[in-house]
Parts: structure tokens; C-alpha cells; sequence
């Protein structure tokens, strides 16, 4: 279970404010679903500063799966949080570097992919990629937990893995995936990645914007970040739905674009 946050600003005079308190108060309390997966949709009516304080009583437990429609956050010391989906943005990212090879001439089949885990904790998507490309080169400082996966894959599946001592050795690829954050560094080539990482590319590619059917767009709250929203139905939610509606739109080195444009991007 999650909250979306409504902002709504209305400029309105002291009596009328005076009502909504009198009345049924400044939030609007709306219980909705999304594919299976309820949450709540809180609209905050206010003609000056939303009304933290009374979100926070309102959304007990769930104070730390806020999701906000518009660029608002909540104040520290407030007890509520944005939520973070990191799991989602990986799966994304695995989703975007598939989608990447599938629209190459050959899908793909005699492509180079580079595969940044710095904690080793993305072995499933190591193993994603690396069924669909022709060699993926893994740089990770957690060896131990790829060494059953290569030999799966490579025995059981023909598929191609190896580890490379540093990034130094993924500088052959065609581009990289790197699901989780990481610390400043670069590489020589188009990187998919997670927001707010350190990594660099050439270009950085992030801000994945999801392709959902406009049929389920119209379903979710006008001006909620899509990432966000799925991110946080898929995670929280009872009903996993497949992660199958691709990428339409990704920033390159801050620029929005096509997502079939992003190997092409300079």
C-alpha cells in the first residue's frame, strides 16, 4: 500500500478556509486501484503551504511510500518520505538494455554488452542480457556471487559471460546497463542507468519514461511521475504485473529523447 499526494492551490479567502475545517478538512481521501493494487489518493486543498503535519496523521504507516504529483517534497522532520523503487528502476534498466538489443539489426545476437554491479546484487539481470547478446562483460567487486550464474549460463545455455577486473575492461562494448547507483566514474560508451548515480556516459542515458498503454495512463493521477508510480504499485503491491510495456523516452545527458534514439545519441 502506497499514498499519491495531490498539491491542490487554491486561492481562497479565510472563511471558506474556516469551512473546510469545520467541514470535512483540508484532505481529500480517495482509496483507488491500480491493476489489482490499491493505495490512496490524497488531495491536499490549500491556499498557501500544504498541510504536512495532517498528511502525516493521515497516512500512518505509509508515511515513508509517499508519492507526489509534481516536484514538491516534504519537509525534514516531518515523518514522511518519497518513496524510492529501487528495485523497480533496476528491473527497468535490465528492460531498457534488452529493448536496446532487440532493436539493433541483428536483435542483438553479436553485440557486446557491458553490465556495471558494484555490489553484486543484480545477477538476474546479468543473466537477462546475457541471454539475448553475444558476450557480456560484468564488472563487479562481489565475483563470488556471479561464479554459479557464468557457469549456468555458459554451460547450460551457451550463453557468454565474464568478469572483467575493472570498468577498464568493459571499454569493448557496445553500450552498458548499470542498475544501482554508483560513485563518479566513466565510460567510453552509451550507459543506461538508474537517476541520481554517478556513473558517465557517452551519453548518460536515465529518466526512463515506461510506454504504458493509454488506456492504464489515464487511470493514474494527472501529473504523478510515471517511474514513480509503477515503481511503487509494483513493489508494494499484492498483484505483480508483468514488466512488459517497454521504454519510450529516456534523457541523454539531460536531453529528452526517443528511446529508439539512444544509441545514436551524442
Amino acid at each position: 500500500m502506497f499514498v499519491v499526494l495531490t498539491i491542490q492551490r487554491e486561492e481562497r479567502g479565510l472563511l471558506a478556509r474556516a469551512a473546510d475545517w469545520l467541514g470535512k478538512g483540508p484532505l481529500e481521501v480517495r482509496r483507488r486501484s491500480f491493476l489489482g493494487n490499491g493505495y490512496y489518493h490524497i488531495i491536499d486543498h490549500t491556499g498557501g503551504r500544504p498541510h504536512w503535519e495532517l498528511l502525516a496523521q493521515a497516512v500512518g504507516r505509509a508515511a515513508t511510500r509517499l508519492v507526489v504529483a509534481g516536484e514538491e517534497e516534504p519537509p525534514r522532520g516531518s515523518g514522511l518520505r518519497l518513496y524510492d523503487p529501487a528495485i523497480f528502476a533496476g528491473r527497468m534498466t535490465a528492460m531498457a538494455g534488452a529493448q536496446l538489443l532487440r532493436e539493433l539489426p541483428d536483435g542483438g545476437r553479436q553485440t557486446t554488452v557491458a553490465l556495471v554491479d558494484e555490489d553484486g546484487l543484480f545477477t538476474w539481470c546479468a543473466g537477462e542480457l546475457a541471454r539475448r547478446c553475444a558476450l557480456l562483460r560484468v564488472y563487479t567487486r562481489r565475483p563470488d556471487r556471479y561464479t554459479g550464474l557464468c557457469r549456468e549460463l555458459m554451460e547450460g545455455e551457451g550463453a557468454s559471460l565474464v568478469l572483467a577486473d575493472g570498468p577498464e575492461g568493459l571499454r569493448e562494448s557496445r553500450f552498458a546497463v548499470s542498475p544501482a547507483p554508483t560513485g563518479v566514474w566513466r565510460l567510453p560508451m552509451p550507459v543506461v542507468t538508474v537517476d541520481r548515480s554517478g556513473i558517465q556516459g557517452r551519453p548518460t542515458l536515465n529518466r526512463l519514461e515506461p510506454d504504458l498503454a493509454p488506456e492504464l495512463e489515464e487511470t493514474i493521477p494527472p501529473g504523478v511521475p510515471l517511474p514513480l508510480f509503477l515503481g511503487a504499485a509494483w513493489e508494494t503491491g499484492l498483484r505483480r504485473f508483468p514488466l512488459d510495456m517497454g521504454i519510450r523516452a529516456c534523457r541523454a545527458d539531460g536531453r529528452l529523447i526517443p528511446f529508439g534514439q539512444a544509441l545514436e545519441a551524442r
